[in-house]
């Protein structure tokens, strides 16, 4: 029923050069709306739309939210669709277009779904830097958007009511990282920053600083590097000369990679370091090998926990279905898809006629909910409040939840062997 052989998904080129829409058959209807509720013109379809990171260097994670919204879609429809608070039965239908991680195109994407397919219902982007502009259209045509791919605090800052988070808010997601270290023996006392140049990557920095400063600790090397580079060895050199205890990189899955590989040849001996993004998936362990071990990753989300989910039971059950249909671990990215999913679905339980304003209503009143993800509800600026937890990739078992103790499956293993001892 799942992955690739699932018999309810196709992919089909529409929309323009390059473009990937995926697709889960639904009924008749096609991907048109009614201009009043987006349920597809035939009256049994609804409609979710959005773009995506399915190509370049973000493609891995694009693909955990992809196939965590095909997999939810998929057995919402083989479970008799959706029973909307207006006496109808729905299916879902999502067209997710390929914009490779950039905002100009994911702009174009959002408006030609919105005027030329007639979607209501948006599906947010990954990454910061094409949320903040993507979430603009939204609120420029008055359409929900609901997305679990974008963590800065400014796409929350501006005053827009078509928008809604289930990430935490990038300033957020290096602070527990601190808390854990600073708990240790032989707490660290000096950090070096080294900050990739976007939006995200940026404000986690500034979070990170905020609790740096708090807790008295010394900054030894403060450095930010653009997106496009592909060598951090000179950053790192610093970071070594510098002495620093501990190492926080605010970046993406590629910079993670690099870093882990040239760690090692630039001899950098750090009591921990952690990367903000990719450094928990598969993809990049399989990438860096042995090289991995010891770096630590926030995440939003245990994959040991078990909340119920009306959709696959519980937690467990969700890891299931993608292991098997996918031949992957998922990670907090693909629990946060399944929700953005389930929070569409319970306002359009929940509302007594379809349509952008009242689902957008439901979705910023709703009360906590349940999915695999955990409870959830979007405070007065359409974010959800959670705080991060620490995992770390240790050689024996592998990646484990380390912090906080309440959940964790090991101890942190701190400091880091130096590379001479490994």
């Amino acid at each position: 029923m799942t992955g690739s052989q699932n018999r309810r998904t196709f992919l089909k080129v529409a929309g323009g050069t390059g473009t990937l829409a995926l697709t889960g058959l639904a009924g008749c209807a096609g991907n048109g709306s009614d201009g009043e509720g987006g349920d597809g013109g035939g009256g049994d379809t609804i409609t979710l739309g959005g773009s995506m990171s399915l190509t370049g260097d973000n493609a891995d994670l694009g693909r955990l939210y992809r196939d965590a919204y095909q997999e939810t879609i998929d057995r919402i429809n083989e479970n008799g669709g959706v029973e909307a608070g207006d006496g109808n039965t729905y299916e879902l239908e999502m067209v997710l277009r390929d914009d490779s991680t950039d905002a100009s195109t994911s702009r174009s994407i959002y408006q030609e779904l919105i005027d030329r397919e007639g979607i209501d219902y948006l599906l947010g982007p990954y990454a910061s830097s094409v949320t903040l502009p993507a979430s603009a259209v939204a609120a420029e045509n008055e359409k929900p958007m609901v997305e679990g791919g974008g963590a800065s605090p400014e796409i929350f800052s501006q005053g827009n009511e078509w928008i809604f988070g289930l990430l935490p808010t990038a300033n957020k997601y290096a602070k527990s990282y601190f808390d854990m270290a600073l708990e240790q023996d032989s707490a660290p006392e000096t950090v070096a920053i080294l900050a990739e140049d976007d939006t995200f990557s940026q404000t986690t920095a500034d979070g990170a600083r905020e609790k740096i400063e708090e807790e008295g600790l010394e900054i030894v090397v403060d450095e930010s590097f653009p997106t496009e580079t592909s060598d951090l060895s000179t950053n790192l050199g610093r970071v070594r000369d510098n002495d620093a205890d501990i190492l926080l990189l605010c970046a993406h899955q590629q910079h993670n990679i690099i870093l882990a590989n040239q760690m090692e040849s630039q001899g950098v001996n750090v009591d921990a370091a952690m990367g903000t993004v990719g450094s928990l998936n598969e993809s990049f362990k399989g990438e860096v090998g042995a090289n991995g071990d010891y770096i630590y990753g926030p995440t939003s989300w245990d994959i040991n926990a078990n909340f119920e989910d009306p959709v696959y039971g519980g937690t467990q059950d969700f890891v299931a279905a993608i292991e098997e249909g996918y031949d992957y671990t998922p990670d907090y990215h693909s629990a946060a898809g399944e929700a953005v999913i389930l929070t569409f679905v319970n306002a359009f339980e929940s509302v007594d006629e379809l349509g952008p304003t009242p689902v957008r209503n439901a979705i910023r009143d709703a009360d906590p909910f349940s999915t695999v993800y955990g409870d959830v509800s979007f405070g007065d600026n359409g974010v959800i409040d959670k705080n991060m937890l620490i995992r770390q990739w240790q050689p024996d078992p592998g990646l484990q939840t380390v912090y906080p103790s309440s959940v964790a499956q090991a101890d942190p293993l701190y400091p880091m062997p130096d590379w001479s001892e490994r």
